[in-house]
């Protein structure tokens, strides 16, 4: 079955085997590294919705949210692309300058010392802030629940796509997705 976390609305797959008729069952979310809490519904009607999600504190944020790395099957169509590098750049604020390389397909961005994959000297940044997913031929920006919010221009956002020199700011840092194409090696 197939549920939404509670924090960071990302699907999680819940294989229904490993439910007992009313016992609770945490899982651990694949983006955001919350535990929710999936439990059966006692409603005997088929089209009635059949999992309930509690979050188990939403005011507990998990310290890190790195894949392992085995790829859950939630990630399974994130793809990084064989011709281009993809880089976050940070434009503006304390950490201006630094370029992260996207290593992987989904990588977490927050603050410094809190656990994401990418670390931003910024106290207004969430130690989770925002996650950038790469599917196919789409760059995509989530918000974690961020506390101050994750920004596309002047609007605030929970999910968006990104393109080329597409910029987003976090807290008082702005932050630019720079598109690098991979050069060959010369043959000799």
């Amino acid at each position: 079955m197939q549920v939404h976390c509670p924090n960071c609305t990302s699907k999680l797959f819940v294989d229904d085997a490993q439910f007992t008729s009313q016992r609770l069952e945490p899982i651990k979310c694949w983006m955001c590294a919350s535990t929710v809490v999936v439990r059966k519904s006692t409603s005997n009607d088929p089209g009635a919705s059949t999992v309930v999600t509690i979050s188990s504190d939403p005011d507990i944020r998990a310290l890190a949210s790195r894949l392992d790395d085995a790829l859950a099957p939630e990630t399974q169509s994130l793809t990084l692309p064989r011709d281009h590098t993809i880089k976050i750049c940070v434009m503006n604020g304390s950490s201006r300058g630094m370029e992260c390389e996207l290593s992987r397909p989904l990588m977490t961005i927050g603050r410094l010392g809190g656990g994401a994959d990418i670390e931003i000297d910024d106290p207004e940044v969430s130690r989770l802030h925002c996650a950038v997913e790469v599917k196919r031929d789409a760059i995509l920006l989530r918000d974690l629940s961020s506390t101050n919010g994750t920004y596309l221009g002047e609007s605030r956002v929970f999910a968006g796509r990104l393109e080329p020199l597409s910029q987003f700011r976090i807290g008082t840092t702005l932050l630019q997705v720079c598109i690098v194409p991979v050069r060959e090696k010369s043959r000799i």
